[in-house]
């Protein structure tokens, strides 16, 4: 008889393990979703870093373009800016862009003013001539990544004697 008092004793417990069993699995469930919602969420940002980073670097390599149309004594664009009422050269497209990831990229140069160099400076080496002109220009270079938003635009001074 002792036998069947154990089950009876059992059988007023009510099922408290399997309530206690299902609120431990909803718990570790919630921490699993919103473990889920952090990582891509994570991968999100780090996409849109990578994006920007990218943008970033395509203005920066269009206004090296610039520069070095600048070094192969390509004058066209300052001589524009300087010729302009808004003292702004045209906006030129680079070509030569990541077009694999839709990143296109423009330039131009922006007059900024007239410098004068007084004699005795390193730039006046005859001493003959009292001032010597000099001009100022803006280098500005732009690129922006298609169907992502990111964008950047890169200033650079130039001085031109």
């Amino acid at each position: 008889m002792k036998g069947s008092e154990k089950f009876r004793g059992l059988g007023q417990q009510q099922g408290a393990a399997l309530i206690v069993s299902l609120i431990v699995l909803l718990v570790l469930t919630l921490i699993g979703v919103a473990g889920m919602n952090t990582s891509v969420m994570q991968e999100r940002m780090a996409v849109n870093s990578q994006n920007s980073n990218r943008a970033f670097q395509a203005a920066e390599s269009t206004v090296s373009a610039l520069t070095n149309q600048l070094y192969a004594n390509d004058l066209s664009l300052l001589r524009e800016s300087m010729q302009s009422a808004t003292e702004e050269s045209s906006v030129v497209t680079v070509k030569t862009l990541d077009s694999g990831n839709g990143i296109t990229g423009t330039y131009q140069a922006r007059f900024l003013g007239e410098i004068i160099i007084t004699s005795g400076s390193s730039m006046n080496a005859d001493e003959s001539s009292s001032q010597l002109k000099g001009f100022r220009y803006e280098l500005i270079g732009e690129a922006e990544m298609a169907n992502t938003g990111a964008e950047a635009r890169v200033f650079k001074g130039i001085e031109y004697y």
